[in-house]
């Protein structure tokens, strides 16, 4: 009623640890395959699916992911949560690139998706693979209460991809990550993989809970 007494301000930008996106941007192949001369695409130039913003009492959270370089020489899905304060003002809460590989056989992770659940629990869905692995799908996640910067709860396979991709370097593009409305604890996931001798995609779903989110009654 009054447009006056809105504004919009900004951009502004949000200091955070150095990174270099995978790939070298959109288009340009990196993630290599078992059998094949043929790399993916890793869309490592913008972030992945979608913010996620939570109200959890008083606390207000935006998650997001994208995807980097990491330091043994593959792809980690770099992932942050920004608070907002009392002055309304978007800060750094945490930050950290999961890419747990050790660098004589660096794997890649990317093409992620966040969310946050009624606890604050953050979990992470991604496509991962990289040679000797076709490329499938996985998660990680963490607790509230633990320490800052880290996935604790470790890497779970969704499902192994069976073949390599050779018909295109474009990989997927629809995945995502989504809590269910009945209880505000389970995470929904959805990626893609090829089963074997397959030249399309097959989509997988799959759901996990973290210990201590109660479901609503």
């Amino acid at each position: 009623e009054t447009p006056a007494n809105t504004k919009v301000t900004g951009p502004v930008k949000v200091a955070v640890a150095p990174y270099h996106y995978l790939c070298n941007g959109q288009l340009t192949n990196c993630v290599p395959q078992p059998g094949t001369d043929r790399k993916l695409d890793a869309q490592g130039d913008k972030l992945m699916q979608r913010l996620v913003y939570r109200r959890i009492g008083k606390r207000e959270s935006i998650v997001a992911l994208h995807s980097v370089n990491t330091a043994a020489g593959g792809g980690g899905v770099r992932w942050y949560e920004f608070r907002i304060n009392r002055q309304r003002d978007v800060v750094l809460y945490q930050q950290g690139t999961y890419g747990p590989d050790a660098f004589s056989l660096p794997s890649y992770r990317w093409m992620g998706s966040i969310g946050i659940d009624s606890k604050g629990n953050i979990g992470i869905g991604y496509s991962f693979g990289g040679t000797p692995n076709f490329p499938g799908q996985r998660f990680a996640a963490r607790l509230s209460k633990d320490p800052r910067g880290l996935l604790t709860f470790h890497e779970t396979v969704l499902v192994e991809g069976q073949a390599s991709q050779n018909t295109t370097i474009r990989w997927e593009d629809y995945s995502t990550l989504a809590m269910d409305p009945s209880d505000d604890c389970t995470f929904w996931y959805v990626g893609d993989y090829l089963k074997k001798d397959a030249t399309s995609y097959t989509t997988h779903i799959g759901a996990f809970r973290l210990p201590g989110c109660s479901t609503r009654r």
